[in-house]
């Protein structure tokens, strides 16, 4: 409002003297005329009928012409000769006297003068005559005009600009005690809102009106409060999924326990069974409880990762042998690609977790006498590791779900492979901690490929 204010004053100003320029030309211009007029009159009629010193009777004569012209531009007229005394003068109180200026010298030696203010309120033009025969200048009009009516309008202008200004002064203020209003009268409304929030009503929300900074506003803190009912969510079915995963081995153990001290002389056979089913079952709770260990270690800040340059090629050597034993009960191939050597800045420890989940899922999850193809690339930037198996596939619409915590496929078949749901949001986390990312491809029946992209230079 104060630029706008600013921008209207600066018009206004522009404008008044944009008029006072443009005046003043037109009185000069106006002056010159006239003065150009009476020097052809002087010229025609001869200057001895414009000396007052020599005429008695005015009246009628050109002297009253002269009269007329002054009196018409507001100002005076005076006629000089060539040996500077003065012929005419409608003040009539100077003829037969001497007057010299600069100007005046300059104007006799055939030399244009140009138009000079006189003081504030006037304006001094000269005019040559010239001897038909010679060509000389014979006489010099010095004609000095009024500004008057000019400098009134002026000052009429300036009233009404100022006058003006004041009107949208006041306008501008009132406008700006209203926005000023209104935006408190928001401010309070929302803050009554998120005072409500505040006090554990977050179904609430903030309301999404008002001005565009206000509806703004208002739409972040509403993602704000989505997000953190989000958060709560997941962390609300994290927890039950815990309790879930936990309680079920336990119970399980309970359930075995029971059977055996319900009966009597129970034979060895059935005791080892139940006990080898109970030891089964605190490996799968040893393992749950392992890797949810290692999920929230995942969850912290990257200053926990051991960053060092690594050899990518011999640490996914290292995995698939490890793993190897257990596809050889299944009779799958496990077979290793390596386009070139590639050594990046990583943590050693647990990039190995997250390609080790991975490979081993890849397994886990194939087709008796399947292939698992591990393959390694990189460029000038990043390295990439490609997992592809021709096992049993994930559907589209699981493909998006499968790195959430405790997310299964197939449930039973988890299980059977002793899955605790947790190891492929391990490996994102991993991922993630490293700047990389991790994508999967799959078709159901047809297998899955994942694809991983590690910056070779960590970026922490």
């Amino acid at each position: 409002m104060v630029a706008l204010y600013g921008m209207l004053s600066f018009g206004t100003n522009r404008l008044v003297r944009s008029y006072e320029k443009k005046a003043m030309e037109q009185q000069t211009s106006y002056v010159e005329k006239q003065c150009g007029i009476l020097a052809n009159q002087i010229l025609l009629n001869g200057i001895n009928s414009y000396n007052m010193t020599s005429i008695s009777d005015h009246e009628g004569s050109n002297i009253y012409e002269l009269q007329q012209l002054a009196n018409d531009i507001g100002g005076r007229i005076v006629i000089v000769d060539s040996h500077f005394e003065i012929l005419a003068d409608t003040y009539n109180n100077n003829c037969g006297q001497f007057y010299i200026t600069k100007d005046l010298i300059h104007a006799f030696g055939d030399v244009s003068v140009p138009v000079r203010p006189v003081g504030d309120s006037y304006l001094q033009v000269m005019s040559q005559v010239y001897n038909q025969e010679s060509g000389d200048v014979e006489a010099v009009i010095v004609a000095t005009a009024s500004l008057g009516d000019n400098m009134s309008m002026v000052d009429y202008l300036n009233n009404q600009r100022d006058t003006l200004n004041g009107i949208f002064l006041l306008v501008s203020l009132i406008l700006c005690i209203a926005i000023i209003m209104f935006m408190r009268m928001n401010f309070n409304e929302m803050q009554k809102e998120l005072d409500i929030i505040a006090a554990g009503h977050q179904e609430e929300g903030v309301t999404e009106t008002g001005l565009r900074e206000f509806y703004q506003m208002s739409t972040s803190i509403n993602r704000i409060i989505n997000r953190y009912k989000e958060l709560e969510n997941s962390r609300q079915e994290f927890v039950s999924n815990v309790s879930h995963e936990l309680k079920t081995p336990i119970t399980s153990m309970k359930i075995l326990a029971d059977s055996l001290l319900m009966q009597e002389n129970v034979p060895v056979e059935i005791y080892e069974e139940f006990m080898n089913d109970i030891v089964h079952e605190i490996d799968r709770e040893n393992q749950i409880i392992t890797d949810l260990l290692t999920l929230v270690k995942m969850d912290k800040t990257q200053a926990d990762l051991n960053i060092a340059p690594t050899n990518i090629n011999e640490l996914l050597s290292v995995l698939l042998k490890r793993i190897s034993p257990i596809a050889e009960t299944r009779n799958i191939t496990i077979r290793l690609e390596t386009l070139r050597q590639v050594v990046a800045e990583v943590d050693e420890v647990k990039l190995s977790l997250a390609c080790n989940n991975i490979i081993e899922n890849a397994v886990k999850y194939n087709n008796d006498g399947g292939k698992v193809d591990v393959s390694l690339n990189a460029d000038h930037k990043f390295f990439y590791i490609r997992v592809k198996d021709t096992g049993v596939g994930i559907p589209e619409d699981c493909q998006e779900q499968i790195f959430e915590r405790f997310y299964r496929v197939d449930k039973a078949r988890s299980r059977e492979t002793g899955g605790t749901g947790l190891g492929l949001a391990i490996s994102r986390n991993v991922i993630l901690m490293h700047k990389g990312s991790i994508r999967v491809h799959s078709k159901e029946g047809e297998g899955s490929t994942f694809l991983i992209r590690i910056p070779l230079n960590y970026l922490g």
